[in-house]
């Protein structure tokens, strides 16, 4: 196959641009590096989202709270004795429902949860409370 000066040009130009991508791929990962790591990162989405994440957070803090309900009257039961005395007898109520290892373990997670959503917006409030005004 003849070598032409098209072909040498072509060659020179494939190796040209091989080598500009060597030097720049190594930016190019880092700068998918920081952007996976903004992505994953909830304070990022924090900062430029607060008040979505906050009502999400809030919705989801309501569905995931028990709510009390309340308690059920014992039953009077009224009894005659041998003598004819009326004796008054509270019914007996069951035990409370025991909560199991998965109960335990959302709560501890939701109140840890909440405490940190509460520290987030306590901070999100000062630092718009405490922003100067700039025209």
């Amino acid at each position: 196959m003849a070598t032409t000066l098209a072909t040498e040009k072509q060659a020179g130009a494939i190796k040209q641009r091989m080598a500009e991508i060597r030097t720049e791929l190594p930016y190019d990962v880092d700068d998918a590096r920081m952007r996976v790591r903004e992505l994953t990162d909830w304070k990022y989405h924090m900062a430029r989202h607060p008040l979505p994440l906050l009502a999400v957070a809030a919705g989801v803090g309501f569905l995931l709270v028990p709510s009390k309900s309340k308690p059920v009257p014992e039953p009077i039961v009224i009894r005659q004795d041998a003598h004819g005395n009326a004796t008054q007898e509270c019914g007996v109520q069951p035990a409370p429902a025991r909560r199991g290892f998965v109960g335990g373990l959302l709560s501890a997670v939701t109140s840890v949860a909440i405490k940190q959503l509460s520290t987030i917006a306590t901070n999100q409030i000062s630092q718009l409370l405490t922003r100067p005004n700039t025209p």
